[in-house]
């Protein structure tokens, strides 16, 4: 349990001081007796869940109403 404490303000410092826009910072650990770890940024999480709504609910968007959409 401490080591998601230790892991969640670390991203949260990471997070707090970016690189720079599009910038993509992880964060590797090797946990012994599980392998190596990577932890991802906010910033790159919440692409993954933009782009991952965008597959399906653009769909239904372009379907029910016409509108084309897109991540940048």
């Amino acid at each position: 349990m401490k080591r998601f404490v230790v892991a969640g303000a670390v991203l949260a410092l990471t997070a707090a001081f970016p690189a720079g826009a599009g910038a993509s910072t992880k964060w590797v650990c090797d946990v012994p007796g599980v392998g190596t770890v990577t932890f991802v940024t906010a910033a790159d999480a919440a692409r993954h869940g933009i782009e991952t709504a965008n597959s399906k609910a653009g769909v239904v968007f372009n379907l029910q109403f016409g509108e084309v959409c897109h991540v940048e």
